[in-house]
């Protein structure tokens, strides 16, 4: 009876875990170093003590405060989609500086990350119904429209690109929705048609 409880306890523990965590920790086959893939947030960064780029950047930068205080106007009915790479040098460039703009424009509970692995996918390849090519990309959103996207670097500062582009007007959301992985990296479609074109060789040949 004991050794049944102890297994129950078990898998109430494991599946607590898979609640907690939407995306997979591994190795960066290039550096050795733990990697994330797929939806996170800061604070599942926080508690990899191999992430500490985050904090000491972060604590590093300081945003301009006349900025920050218009995008106080603005920036909390937006939100925020964020792609980016534990393992890649612009992400741990950018993100630092985004974290702490968010915490100082009161905006940090309406955005969404995706970690992705070194070929720019994520866990569930959501970085496809978002046209994602390059990380990091900060895509800014409000009422189902895109106000527009930071991509690898700011323009200017992360503050002062963020609030250009929550000024902006926007345009409607296109997105795809995203196909599974293909560990070949041939898209569902090019199958297709690639099957198409077998077939029609074939019938040539007759």
């Amino acid at each position: 009876m004991k050794k049944i409880w102890n297994l129950f306890v078990a898998l109430l523990l494991c599946n607590a875990a898979e609640a907690q965590y939407g995306f997979d920790i591994t190795k960066d086959q290039n550096t050795g170093q733990t990697m994330y893939v797929g939806r996170c947030t800061f604070d599942d960064l926080n508690d990899e003590a191999s992430f500490s780029w985050l904090t000491t950047a972060s604590n590093a930068y300081n945003p301009d405060p006349l900025v920050v205080e218009e995008l106080k106007k603005n920036l909390p009915s937006c939100n925020l989609i964020i792609f980016m790479g534990t393992w890649c040098e612009d992400t741990q460039n950018l993100l630092p500086k985004l974290y702490k703009t968010m915490l100082l424009a009161h905006c940090f509970t309406n955005y969404k990350m995706y970690a992705v692995d070194r070929n720019k996918l994520s866990k569930e390849n959501e970085q496809q119904a978002y046209g994602v090519t390059m990380v990091p990309t900060i895509i800014v959103t409000k009422n189902g429209k895109e106000l527009g996207r930071i991509v690898e670097n700011a323009k200017t500062t992360v503050e002062a690109d963020l609030l250009r582009i929550s000024e902006s007007e926007g345009k409607p959301m296109q997105m795809t929705t995203p196909a599974s992985h293909v560990k070949t990296g041939v898209e569902p479609n090019a199958k297709k048609q690639g099957a198409e074109d077998e077939e029609a060789d074939e019938k040539d040949e007759d």
